[in-house]
């Protein structure tokens, strides 16, 4: 293993680490990329042989693309870790610029055999798929796990409500890694068998990465984003439009991508659902994958999960296994063929199972009304009388209304996802459905309407699907978040509900809630005083896309 510089085409240094397999033949061999801005490696404390492969905060797919036969090359991106240039804001120009350079100086090696994939999780997942847009034929395979596609909407400010618990959080975590000191979020050991960043190659003495850490500035990302609501808004006063940052900024080149692309998201991992989603409407995707894993994949996050048997993580087998069949020289050098069909898999929570299927389900809307404390079918046979909301329903705002510091929000902070029986939450008001008397599926993304009045001109609305089985628990299973403006006057409202996958048995129930706060996870809105809104029933309904009975 070495640590070499690689130059981008503005004379950069980006630090890398290169993991060779052994006996690397003539022909040479395919190499998988990750860059990364949570450093590529530490420096163990004791040094360590040059065969080492190395250790980052990640999981251990170097160790096992390595032992697999690939290359591996992982990077610094610019600004971070031990490499040169600066880091303004997440995937900046610079940044998705020296993605091309990297894949051309990969090519170049002697050891190099041409072909090109790239991974990661997270930032570096979202860096894997920009990879796509460099337009390198080289690049042959992309697999992107739990990425952001548009960064407002699914981790800044969903629905125009600032994400306070990730992102403040998030922001001096990076700040401390580029400062060359251990966030809050890394796991313990690194402090007690590591000193920080693994140094290039040419800084064995570590003075040039010192130097690095010492210039840069004392940035803020959560300064940056104090603004940033909706998507077209800078990213700080000097900043980029946000909505131009990742891949929603690329759409054009990453829908001529040449590579064969997979993205793997989560229904409880913050908005990694949407971005997969999202991703399969806008580019050629091979490989869709919707699984029930908090940020890492080491936990299940499903809600209706019933032990400590029933844990479906990410393998990283099967992470090797989609480059084996994308990358490796049997696939690279087989016989020409026509692109296959897409493979879209996704857990349902409730029968805790996979499905498979070349496209996404067909599903047909289904809407509930509400009334008094209930949510009525309006599929449902009987008077229709009943299915008519109530007139005016108020829910004076609790600030204490709260999801808990372990929801889908936090999970990117790799921490785990909780399933709190909310039986007794407080704060909001809830309207549950009759029992089931057949089971109910759904699939994708729903929303709630309303006409209502606020008593401050501005206000927030979150709101909750969740189960009741028999024995009364009351468990999470998506939500959705809207800021409202102008609230004082009557106001038509569109609340767009998280996409999820669930089943829910006979004899269970539906129950559907709003608050005016999360309390542990988003701003409040207002950020003083108390506030009251005002439903009227008559003028709300919640919608889901439900699949047709097995």
């Amino acid at each position: 293993m070495t640590h070499p510089t690689i130059r981008s085409t503005d004379g950069i240094g980006l630090a890398a680490d290169l993991i060779l397999p052994s006996g690397v033949p003539a022909t040479g061999v395919p190499t998988v990329l990750i860059q990364t801005r949570y450093w590529r490696s530490f420096r163990l404390i004791g040094g360590g042989g040059g065969g080492r492969i190395p250790q980052g905060p990640r999981d251990g797919i170097v160790a096992r693309l390595h032992a697999a036969g690939y290359a591996v090359v992982v990077t610094d991106v610019r600004g971070t870790g031990a490499s040169e240039g600066e880091w303004p804001w997440p995937w900046s120009a610079g940044e998705v610029g020296d993605m091309g350079a990297i894949i051309d100086w990969i090519v170049a090696q002697p050891w190099s055999n041409g072909a090109v994939g790239a991974t990661g999780v997270s930032y570096e997942g979202t860096t894997a798929l920009l990879a796509a847009a460099a337009g390198r034929p080289a690049l042959k395979a992309v697999l992107a796990r739990q990425i952001e596609w548009e960064l407002v909407d699914e981790t800044l400010a969903p629905g125009g409500v600032r994400n306070i618990a990730f992102v403040d959080v998030w922001s001096r975590a990076v700040h401390d890694l580029d400062h060359g000191t251990y966030p809050e979020m890394f796991p313990s050991f690194a402090r007690w068998v590591t000193r920080g960043v693994q140094r290039r190659d040419d800084d064995r003495d570590g003075v040039a990465l010192r130097a690095l850490q010492a210039a840069r500035p004392a940035s803020s990302v959560a300064q940056r984003a104090a603004a940033v609501r909706q998507a077209h808004d800078r990213f700080g006063p000097d900043g980029p439009p946000t909505d131009s940052l990742g891949p929603a900024g690329h759409v054009s080149a990453l829908a001529t991508t040449s590579a064969v692309v997979g993205i793997w998201g989560s229904w409880w991992d913050g908005a990694t659902a949407d971005a997969v989603f999202r991703a399969t409407r806008a580019m050629p995707i091979l490989e869709a994958r919707i699984g029930p894993w908090d940020h890492e994949g080491t936990a299940n996050a499903s809600p209706l999960r019933r032990g400590a048997s029933e844990t479906p993580t990410v393998s990283l087998d099967s992470v090797v296994a989609f480059f084996s069949r994308h990358l490796s020289p049997s696939a690279a050098n087989g016989e020409p063929r026509g692109r296959p069909a897409p493979t879209y898999a996704w857990f349902v929570a409730g029968t805790e199972r996979w499905q498979r299927a070349t496209a996404w389900p067909t599903t047909q809307e289904r809407a509930w009304t509400v009334a008094g404390n209930r949510l009525n079918d309006n599929m449902s046979e009987g008077d229709t009388s009943l299915r008519i909301g109530d007139a005016m329903m108020p829910l004076v705002v609790n600030y204490d209304a709260t999801t808990g510091r372990l929801n889908r929000w936090t999970s990117g902070l790799a921490r785990p996802v909780d399933a709190p029986d909310r039986a007794r939450a407080v704060g909001l008001r809830s309207w549950t459905s009759a029992t089931l008397a057949t089971p109910l599926r759904v699939f994708g993304a729903g929303r709630f309407t309303c006409r209502l009045v606020a008593d401050a001109p501005d206000a927030a609305l979150h709101v909750y699907v969740e189960s009741i089985d028999p024995g009364g628990h009351v468990r999470l299973l998506t939500e959705g978040t809207q800021r409202l403006q102008h609230a004082v006057e009557s106001l038509d409202v569109e609340v767009r509900v998280r996409p999820v996958a669930f089943e829910l048995p006979a004899g269970w129930a539906l129950r559907f809630s709003i608050a005016g706060a999360d309390a542990s996870t988003f701003e409040r809105v207002p950020a003083s005083g108390g506030q009251r809104l005002v439903l009227d029933g008559r003028q709300c309904q919640l919608v889901l896309p439900v699949l047709s009975p097995a």
